[in-house]
């Protein structure tokens, strides 16, 4: 009974298998035979329509020599003056010169042809290659049959072996005197034709068969040949097929000069047998093809009865089906498992946030695999149509007002319901309590979405208002990069906790993004160092410009929070920066007691935090003392520092010398410098020099006899005609009319 119940399962799969294999190796037979039928056939008569076109240009060709070589006999001087007059066998050399035009014509016209001259005016005629005279009988038959009452200059027409053509002459005038005449032996027509085994016919325009390849009278029936004229007449000189009521194929073709038609017969059987070699190997084919479908439909119905025949052992453990249809009772079998198992599913989903929770601490522990988290978002009612990414949020509570926080746990809790109140379910997993520190929560969010870190940002900053609202306490978040699988959960946790350690650096309620700290913390030993914008306050310092000390030290601080992200390298370039402050002022010689507070300035910028603050300590703390302090010495300072400047100028004029070589010598920035040079003297440091060697060539020029080359050269002009143009400019003369002026 077991063997039984095997089978029929067993055969209720194999044959269907089987049968649908049959029907599409059967089908892709079919298709395959028809394609390659049609290409063959096509093929096929392309070669006819070819071989008709080759018989109707070989035959043509030839017939037009023979009808050109008695036109252009006929049309030759002497032939009026021996055709009109009687011939004998003393006019041999008449019949030399004929016999020579007539051998002219067969040399050019189809081998094994015999040709005939007759002259109807002289009743003689060179027939078979003899002088014959004939008689008035024979002449009048001539005259009846192809020069009265008929219009035609050329008859084509079929005899017993052959075709005979007749042409009136002399060709080209009314008054015909003359006959030309050709027999054309079959033999030589088959010739022409080559392939004697195609069924070829050729008739004339009077419809009457000139040859057949049969050696019947008509291959072709009268009816169906009314058709070919019909198209071909239509048609043109184009190969064509037809096919003619009693099932035959005909290719055709009718000549344009002279309107004979070519009828080539299309053998059925020489298709069948080119196509037959495919036939039997398509066959072949075919049959390897079935067997492999046996094959394959018995394997699948093993392979399915097998797992079938499990199910029923499980499910047929106390005989319940009997004499059932094996698969009707497997269908409902199936049945009364699908309504448990949505009585589960109903059971389950009460359950459902407890088992999202269990889901997401195997993500953030990693606890799980990759087709498991797909199978799990699909059971959780997670359907992602668009390319999602995920980030990873943590919460951590901060004491508030130096106290502590009591029940931390219920307060996460607490902290998780305000998180899935706030946050759409559809951009998130379930929120959880991760340990008693932290609540944790994975976004999901569109992978289009241009701004996704400000979204999660505002969602944070909602809650943390809210917390505060409610809770009455603070909390901090960290943020993790983003990442593309939910796989990556473990190490997106971690670098969120990462950011969220961070905080103390950052101090409390504070919302940091793993990606704004990353740099530092691969980077936290090195300090950005602003110097250029630390001389420019200095110097500001230094001339005492109060304005211009303001907005320099907002921007040095701007510039040092910008450029040390890490709390560490902020806070040793803000203590550098307090070091060359502090040094200044002591060089400026500021009051010592400014200095003996300086402590608390150090501490700051250890812990600093606000640029805003860091300024403002800076300024009332440090910077402004120290102008106040030293402003009285630094007027005495900017007058002393002119002078100095002035006597390197007056003594040392005839040298190379610049504000750069000066500040070198004194030891200050050339910016201060000419700061202090323009402030004291009310002109910059050039024109001042440039002035003073101008005085200095005057003097020159009327006290001295230099020449003016040797005077710009003292001067340090390397080109004297520079020195002409300046000394032109300023006084509105050249150096030589100075000197002449001055002379007079």
């Amino acid at each position: 009974m077991k063997l039984l119940r095997k089978a029929r399962v067993f055969y209720k799969l194999f044959i269907p298998f089987f049968l649908v294999g049959i029907g599409l190796v059967i089908g892709f037979s079919i298709f395959i035979y028809n394609s390659t039928y049609h290409s063959v056939e096509e093929s096929f008569l392309k070669d006819k329509k070819n071989y008709t076109k080759q018989i109707l240009n070989n035959v043509e060709q030839k017939v037009r020599t023979i009808e050109y070589g008695y036109t252009a006999y006929s049309a030759t001087s002497k032939f009026e003056e021996i055709f009109k007059n009687p011939l004998s066998g003393k006019d041999f050399v008449v019949y030399r010169d004929i016999k020579k035009e007539m051998s002219y014509i067969e040399m050019m016209g189809i081998e094994g042809s015999n040709n005939s001259l007759v002259s109807l005016d002289g009743n003689w005629g060179i027939i078979n290659g003899s002088l014959k005279t004939l008689t008035t009988e024979e002449v009048t038959e001539y005259q009846n049959t192809y020069i009265n009452n008929n219009n035609n200059n050329l008859f084509w027409k079929p005899i017993k072996s052959g075709i005979e053509m007749v042409m009136t002459l002399p060709m080209y005038k009314r008054e015909k005197f003359a006959l030309g005449i050709s027999y054309i032996p079959r033999r030589s027509i088959e010739q022409i034709i080559g392939d004697q085994n195609n069924r070829v016919e050729i008739y004339n325009k009077k419809n009457q068969l000139l040859y057949s390849s049969t050696m019947k009278d008509r291959e072709v029936k009268k009816s169906s040949f009314q058709d070919f004229k019909a198209v071909s007449n239509e048609s043109g000189q184009t190969a064509n097929v037809l096919e003619t009521e009693d099932g035959k194929k005909y290719v055709y073709m009718q000549s344009d000069y002279n309107r004979w038609l070519y009828v080539v017969e299309i053998n059925e059987n020489e298709i069948g047998s080119i196509i037959h070699n495919t036939r039997v190997g398509l066959f072949i084919v075919s049959a390897l093809l079935i067997l492999l479908v046996g094959i394959i439909s018995y394997v699948l119905a093993v392979s399915y009865t097998r797992p079938i025949k499990k199910i029923q052992a499980k499910l047929d453990i106390q005989g319940e089906h009997k004499k059932q249809n094996e698969l009707s009772f497997l269908a409902d079998s199936i049945d009364k498992i699908v309504g448990q198992n949505e009585l589960l599913t109903a059971s389950l989903s009460i359950q459902k946030p407890q088992l999202e929770t269990l889901f997401v601490l195997s993500l953030f522990r990693k606890r799980i695999s990759e087709n498991d988290v797909t199978n799990r978002l699909d059971q959780f009612g997670y359907h992602f149509e668009e390319e999602k990414v995920f980030y990873t949020g943590l919460i951590q509570i901060d004491n508030f007002d130096d106290q502590q926080i009591g029940d931390k746990t219920l307060l996460l809790l607490a902290i998780n319901n305000i998180v899935g109140e706030l946050v759409p379910k559809a951009e998130r997993l379930n929120p959880i309590v991760l340990n008693d520190e932290m609540q944790a929560t994975i976004f999901i969010l569109d992978k289009s979405d241009p701004e996704p870190e400000r979204r999660i940002m505002k969602y944070y900053e909602e809650i943390q208002v809210a917390v505060k609202k409610s809770l009455n306490i603070i909390i901090s978040v960290g943020i993790s990069p983003i990442y593309d699988t939910l796989i990556d959960s473990k190490k997106a946790v971690d670098l969120a906790k990462e950011s969220l350690h961070y905080r103390v650096n950052v101090g409390p309620e504070s919302i940091i993004f793993y990606n704004d700290i990353s740099s530092m913390l691969n980077d936290a030993s090195i300090s950005k160092f602003p110097v250029e914008s630390l001389n420019e306050l200095l110097n500001a310092i230094r001339s005492g410009h109060e304005e211009d000390v303001m907005n320099l030290v907002d921007r040095l601080v701007e510039e040092i929070f910008r450029l040390n992200k890490n709390p560490i390298s902020l806070g040793v370039t803000l203590i550098r920066v307090i070091n060359e402050l502090v040094q200044l002022g002591q060089l400026l010689g500021a009051e010592s007691k400014i200095f003996e507070n300086i402590k608390k300035l150090y501490q700051a910028a250890m812990n600093a935090y606000y640029p805003e603050k860091m300024k403002e300590m800076l300024i009332n703390d440090l910077i402004k003392p120290v102008i106040i302090s030293t402003h009285d010495k630094t007027e005495r300072g900017f007058k002393s520092l002119s002078e100095k400047i002035v006597y390197i100028v007056q003594t040392e004029y005839d040298q190379e010398i610049s504000l750069d070589i000066i500040a070198d010598r004194l030891h200050y920035n050339p910016n201060y410098l000419s700061n202090v040079f323009k402030k004291e003297y009310g002109e910059n440091f050039v024109d001042y020099l440039m002035n003073y060697r101008l005085q200095m060539a005057q003097s020159l020029l009327k006290d001295t006899d230099l020449a003016i080359k040797d005077i710009a050269e003292r001067l340090q002009y390397r080109n004297s005609q520079n020195f002409i143009r300046f000394f032109k400019k300023k006084l509105g003369m050249t150096p030589g009319d100075y000197r002449k002026e001055y002379m007079h």
